[in-house]
């Protein structure tokens, strides 16, 4: 794997040491590739920042931008609207479940996250003042603002100043990696601690991932989603789901909420919205918080570029692209027959703790950081890019994926499973 080190550059970049420049440089990136500055070519299993879902360089998506940016690239949304912006919150209420919903829109997952905190505060405002503290849970993630690594629940955010009006109270989802942990004593548990907490706070809103990303990669386990649903029904709490991640096909439907059922009061996502291309956020809120609002109370949010024409028709033929190619159904598919391929070879095999997936979003739980990390180097040197969270190696490749690249994707990782364990 390039190490990058040698190259001197003023560029930072995040979550590392201000000098860090280990890592491939890429060039180019067309489908499911990437091509790194020597040439070497490897199936992208991050999808880039896992927010090209549809592969690199769709015309469609790039040539709606590129349109939008000759005609009107932005106005201030405070100021004036844009038709682009019109268009894409239209089209998103075509989505099942979100036909009555209201969309604003921001740049980033974190923005999102916030906006979604604001309005449920202004919300609270109204109806309850008193019930100013929110719940998330461990080891969730929702984002890298002060605000948002105060809600989120791992160690690497734990020094980060409380930035909310309220209590953030952190309830430990524990690690959903064996048998056990996924059975209903382990649902009851936890919607028994989200009770009490409801009851016995001034929490009125509750915050959770269906799937935790950053947080090791873990799908929630089956119905737990529906019990916190139950519970914030049962205590009158909004729920707030952060498919920041999720949202937008990756688990092989829609929104990750739909898999139970569930409906979430407000909803932040981001990363499927453009394809890469440019940042786009948005909340969905749906009409029974709209309703409730203070009358005549203004939503105190926005960036510069916030709603970007230019983004917004990005964003629009990104979901065109995802409707005319079955992106969505080739998520669940895909992701279905990676899972069964790993899980085949893998799962039991020796330095191996877990094999899981939801949609084309996998994790291969391997039993230390260090182990992950070669995994990660050997895997690009056969010709796959994925993602490391801490001992897990994350595969969340494009929907594009052809059944060859399926087969050589899990072909790399498995063989560089077998190698670094073996070697070890």
């Amino acid at each position: 794997m390039n190490s990058g080190e040698e190259t001197a550059s003023a560029l930072g970049r995040p979550w590392r040491a201000p000098r860090d420049h280990s890592g491939p440089t890429f060039v180019t990136g067309r489908g499911a590739w990437l091509v790194d500055r020597n040439g070497h070519r490897v199936i992208d299993a991050t999808s880039g920042a896992l927010n090209v879902f549809c592969g690199h360089g769709v015309e469609r998506v790039v040539d709606a931008y590129a349109s939008q940016l000759r005609t009107l690239a932005h106005v201030d949304m405070s100021q004036g609207l844009s038709e682009p912006a019109h268009r894409l919150a239209d089209r998103l209420r075509e989505i099942p479940g979100h036909g009555d919903d209201r969309f604003f829109f921001g740049n980033s997952g974190s923005e999102a996250i916030e906006l979604a905190v604001k309005i449920s505060s202004l919300y609270w405002s109204a109806v309850d003042s008193r019930r100013t503290d929110i719940v998330t849970f461990e080891p969730g993630y929702h984002g890298s603002t002060a605000l948002c690594q105060s809600l989120s629940g791992l160690p690497q955010t734990s020094s980060t100043p409380d930035r909310c009006a309220g209590s953030v109270h952190h309830l430990d989802f524990g690690e959903f990696t064996g048998p056990g942990r996924r059975s209903p004593e382990a649902r009851s548990h936890i919607a028994g601690q989200l009770r009490a907490i409801l009851a016995g706070s001034a929490a009125g809103t509750v915050l959770v991932e269906p799937f935790l990303n950053v947080g090791g990669g873990i799908r929630l386990p089956e119905g737990l989603l529906g019990d916190i649903r139950r519970v914030c029904d049962e205590y009158g709490a909004l729920l707030v789901l952060d498919e920041v991640f999720t949202g937008l096909g990756r688990t092989g439907a829609w929104f990750a909420q739909e898999h139970e059922g569930v409906r979430a009061d407000l909803t932040a996502f981001s990363k499927g919205l453009t394809n890469g291309v440019c940042a786009l956020s948005a909340v969905a809120v749906g009409e029974p918080v709209l309703e409730r609002l203070p009358t005549g109370s203004v939503v105190t949010y926005g960036h510069t570029m916030s709603a970007s024409a230019a983004a917004c028709a990005a964003a629009s033929a990104t979901l065109e692209h995802m409707s005319a190619t079955g992106a969505v159904a080739a998520a669940h598919e895909t992701g279905g027959r990676l899972l069964g391929a790993l899980g085949r070879e893998l799962r039991g095999a020796d330095g191996v703790l877990d094999v899981r997936g939801h949609g084309l979003a996998l994790s291969v739980e391997l039993d230390s950081a260090h182990i992950a990390g070669s995994v990660q180097h050997v895997a690009y040197d056969l010709g796959a890019y994925t993602r490391q969270q801490g001992r897990t190696i994350m595969l969340a490749p494009p929907a594009c994926l052809s059944g060859e690249e399926e087969d050589r994707l899990a072909d790399h990782v498995v063989t560089a499973v077998r190698k670094v364990v073996a070697a070890r």
